[in-house]
């Protein structure tokens, strides 16, 4: 099995639980595409060879609360049983955020690869162009644009954020919104705003239409700092 695994959990508040980190490092190698690891501690001890005093206290820790946990939900816990009638099997519970995650390098490398491919279509283009003038006995001035930042197709994360807003007047400046968004690597942050966005969404604000526009949101970062679990707070931001 193959499991992502980011440099932020020895970071965050796992720091000095070495029994969680280890833990946590082998089960999110076991667990399924879904993020279930449907085995017991002894299991998990014989399969990895940790000894299973050091996995059941990992687990003790990753199943328990932590009010400064990066993620709110489940109330910060790291993992949560499948079925509360059996004290063994257990879901990871950001596993789908973390499963879909791009580090920077990967996002950088995708940014570059697009734009090469849009370089050598335009190369492409201007050839062919260059030969129907010389065809034709006549040549005409082109102005060629190195960056292709506005020309490039945008991001899937992008794409979810850009359709999450109502249609209307406030929907405009999409070219400007998706530059800033590439110029920024918003990709890397996409999961936390869309968050954000969701928790707009569900607040009387939003609803009555007082919606900021999106280039707004992106140029003030408005999902940084928010709590994405109240509608209240997020209102709050909104009219700000």
């Amino acid at each position: 099995m193959y499991g992502k695994i980011f440099d932020s959990m020895y970071d965050g508040t796992l720091a000095g639980h070495w029994q969680a980190i280890v833990t946590f490092q082998q089960m999110i190698v076991l667990a399924d595409a879904d993020g279930i690891v449907d085995m017991t501690t002894d299991a998990i001890a014989r399969r990895t060879s940790i000894p299973i005093e050091i996995i059941e206290e990992g687990i003790k820790v990753l199943g328990a609360p932590d009010p400064y946990s990066r993620t709110p939900g489940q109330e910060g816990r790291r993992i949560e049983l499948i079925d509360a009638h059996r004290p063994w099997g257990w879901h990871i519970v950001n596993h789908e955020k973390y499963k879909h995650l791009k580090d920077s390098s990967e996002v950088r490398a995708q940014n570059r690869e697009r734009q090469q491919r849009f370089r050598d279509k335009n190369r492409v283009t201007d050839s062919n162009a260059s030969s129907r003038d010389v065809t034709q006995g006549h040549t005409k001035s082109r102005h060629t644009d190195t960056d292709t930042r506005t020309t490039l197709p945008p991001s899937g994360a992008f794409l979810r954020f850009w359709t999450s807003w109502p249609r209307g007047e406030r929907k405009h400046s999409r070219g400007k919104c998706w530059e800033h968004w590439m110029r920024k690597d918003f990709d890397l942050q996409a999961d936390a705003i869309m968050a954000h966005v969701e928790s707009l969404k569900g607040s009387d604000g939003w609803k009555r239409g007082f919606v900021p526009a999106p280039l707004v949101h992106l140029n003030q970062r408005r999902w940084e700092g928010a709590d994405v679990g109240s509608a209240a707070a997020a209102e709050k931001r909104m009219v700000m």
